[in-house]
C-alpha cells in the first residue's frame, strides 16, 4: 500500500474543525497475529489560524502515527508510540488557507496489523501583521525551516520554511532580544522593554506554557538581552546589575538561571567580581549601560561565552561560573588578534568547536571607519596566544548591520547569516536578509525580508521541525 498517496481521498463531509468521527475501520498494512485496535474516534481541535491538534480514541491499547498534507504538499508524519487508548497529537508545519487530509494508523505494536482512519480540516487566515511581512527566497536551503525573531508591527517568534512560508507564530508584548529552545522543543522568547522585560515559554500551539516577569528579579536587576537553554533544561540570560562604584551607579551585567519547570531563578554571575568598571570600560560605555552584553551561549566545555558589545569583547567563563577562563578582543584580550579579525559590537557568539569561536561581527565602530558587517570564525591557540581565521562570509555589495544580527553553523557545516538590522536604523544599510553559504564562503540561498518601516531580526535559527514532524516517505 501508499498510504501517503491516499490522503486525497477523504469525504468532503469530514472537512471541519472540530470533530470527526473516524471514516474507515481496516485490518491493514501489517504483519498477521491478533486484531488491530480499531480506531474509536478521531477529533480535531481548532487552537488558532494554523495550530491543529488531533485526538485518537483506540479500542484498546496501541500506538499510532498520523500522515497529513495540504494538495500539492509534501506529506508530513507524527506519531505516538505510547500504549495508550488515547492518544493526543500535534499536526506541527501547518500553512494558513489549506485543505488538509490525514490518515491514521493504529497498530498493537510495530509491525503488527494496522486499522486506518481518514479525515481532513481546513487552517484558517493569519493575523493581517503577520500576513504583512513578505519573503523572497533564492537558491536551495539546507534547513527546512527557521526560526526568526522578529522586531515589526508583529513582535515575537515566527517560523518559516525555506520559502518564506509561515508555519509557527508567537506573539511577544515587546520586540524579542533572543530566543532558546528546550529539550521539550518549546521555544523561550526574551523580550525587552525595562520593567516590562520578560521570558516566555511557547508550546507546539504557540501557547504560553511558563513566563517570567521582570517583577520576579530584585529591583534594579533588569532583562535585557539574551538567552541559552543550559545542559539541565534551565534557562540562562542577562540582565543589568546595578552597582555603586567611586559614589556612581553603574550598570553592569549578571547571568541569571531559571527553570520554567520549578520556577526557580537564581543569580549566577556578576560582571563586577571580575571585571573592573575604573579600569576596563569601551568608547560607547556609559553608566547606565557598561559593558551591554548581547549574547549568552554554552561551549563544548559546559563553558559559557559572553559577547561584551562595548569593550568589543568576547568572554569565556568557566561551567562554575568561578572565573573567566579567556577574553577576545578589546583590552586585556588572552589573545593576539590583528586588525583584519578585531569585531566591533558583536552579536551572536558561539565556540562551536573547542577553541573555535564563530560570531557575527556588526562592525559598529571600526577603526579604519569601514562599514560592513560579516560572519567569522576565529581558530584560538591558547599555547602561543595566536588567533587564525578559520572562515569568513561578507556579502558583496557590502551590507552593514550595526544592530541585530546572528550566524548559525550548521550541521553539514553551512552557516546562516542574518543581517538583521533594517534600513537607516543607526544608518545601517540594509536589506534585512539571511544567506546560506558554504564552508568556501559560497552563497547557497537567501531570504530576503519586506518589513514595515523598522522591522527587524534580532536572530535566525535553522531548524528541522517545529515538533518533531518528518518529511513522511511511508510506501
Amino acid at each position: 500500500m501508499r498510504p501517503a498517496r491516499l490522503l486525497a481521498r477523504a469525504a468532503d463531509g469530514l472537512i471541519g474543525a472540530t470533530l470527526l468521527s473516524a471514516a474507515l475501520l481496516l485490518a491493514g498494512c501489517g504483519g498477521g497475529g491478533d486484531p488491530p485496535p480499531a480506531i474509536v474516534a478521531t477529533v480535531v481541535d481548532d487552537h488558532g489560524p494554523i495550530f491543529r491538534r488531533l485526538q485518537v480514541t483506540l479500542s484498546e491499547p496501541g500506538e499510532v502515527d498520523v500522515e497529513y498534507a495540504a494538495a500539492g504538499g509534501e506529506p508530513l508524519r507524527v506519531a505516538s508510540v505510547a500504549q495508550a487508548t488515547l492518544h493526543v497529537l500535534v499536526l506541527p508545519r501547518l500553512r494558513e488557507r489549506q485543505t488538509y487530509t490525514f490518515r491514521v494508523r493504529a497498530r498493537a505494536a510495530p509491525g503488527a496489523a494496522e486499522s486506518t482512519a481518514e479525515g481532513g480540516f481546513a487552517t484558517g487566515d493569519l493575523p493581517e501583521d503577520v500576513r504583512a511581512i513578505g519573503f523572497a527566497p533564492s537558491g536551495v536551503a539546507s534547513a527546512p525551516l527557521l526560526f526568526l525573531s522578529l522586531r515589526s508591527t508583529f513582535t515575537g517568534g515566527l517560523i518559516v520554511d525555506a520559502q518564506g512560508r509561515v508555519v509557527w507564530y508567537a506573539r511577544t508584548p515587546n520586540p524579542p532580544l533572543g530566543a532558546a529552545r528546550r529539550a521539550n522543543g518549546h521555544w523561550v522568547i526574551l523580550f525587552g522593554g525595562g520593567s516590562g522585560a520578560g521570558l516566555i515559554e511557547f508550546s507546539a500551539l504557540g501557547e504560553v506554557v511558563h513566563r517570567l516577569d521582570a517583577a520576579a528579579l530584585p529591583a534594579g536587576q533588569r532583562i535585557h538581552h539574551s538567552v541559552t537553554a543550559t545542559p539541565r533544561d534551565t534557562l540562562l540570560f542577562l540582565a543589568f546589575d546595578p552597582r555603586e562604584v567611586d559614589g556612581q551607579v553603574r550598570n553592569g551585567e549578571a547571568l541569571w538561571e531559571w527553570d520554567p519547570a520549578t520556577g526557580a531563578l537564581d543569580k549566577r554571575w556578576s560582571a563586577f567580581d571580575f571585571i573592573d568598571p575604573r579600569v576596563e570600560s569601551g568608547a560607547r560605555s556609559e553608566p547606565q549601560d557598561w559593558l551591554h552584553a548581547n549574547s549568552v551561549s554554552i561551549g563544548p566545555r559546559g563553558n559559557v561565552v559572553v559577547s561584551l558589545h562595548f569593550l568589543d569583547q568576547l568572554i569565556s567563563l568557566t561551567s562554575d561560573f568561578g572565573a573567566i577562563e579567556w577574553r577576545l578582543g578589546g583590552a586585556r584580550s588572552t589573545f593576539a588578534v590583528d586588525p583584519a579579525q578585531a569585531s566591533s559590537g558583536q552579536h551572536s557568539a558561539f565556540e562551536v568547536a573547542t577553541h573555535r569561536v564563530l560570531m557575527f561581527d556588526n562592525g559598529v565602530a571600526r577603526a579604519d571607519g569601514s562599514r560592513f558587517s560579516r560572519a567569522i570564525e576565529l581558530a584560538l591557540d591558547p599555547g602561543s596566544g595566536g588567533v587564525a581565521t578559520a572562515w569568513e562570509y561578507r556579502p558583496d555589495p557590502a551590507i552593514w548591520a550595526p544592530v541585530f544580527g546572528s550566524v548559525r553553523r550548521l550541521p553539514n557545516g553551512h552557516s546562516v547569516v542574518a543581517f538583521g538590522a533594517p534600513p537607516g536604523q543607526m544608518g545601517a544599510t540594509g536589506p534585512v536578509v539571511l544567506h546560506e553559504v558554504s564552508p568556501s564562503g559560497q552563497w547557497l540561498w537567501s531570504l530576503l525580508l519586506d518589513l514595515p518601516p523598522g522591522g527587524g531580526i534580532f536572530q535566525a535559527d535553522p531548524i528541522a521541525s517545529v515538533a518533531g514532524e518528518a518529511i513522511s516517505t511511508t510506501e
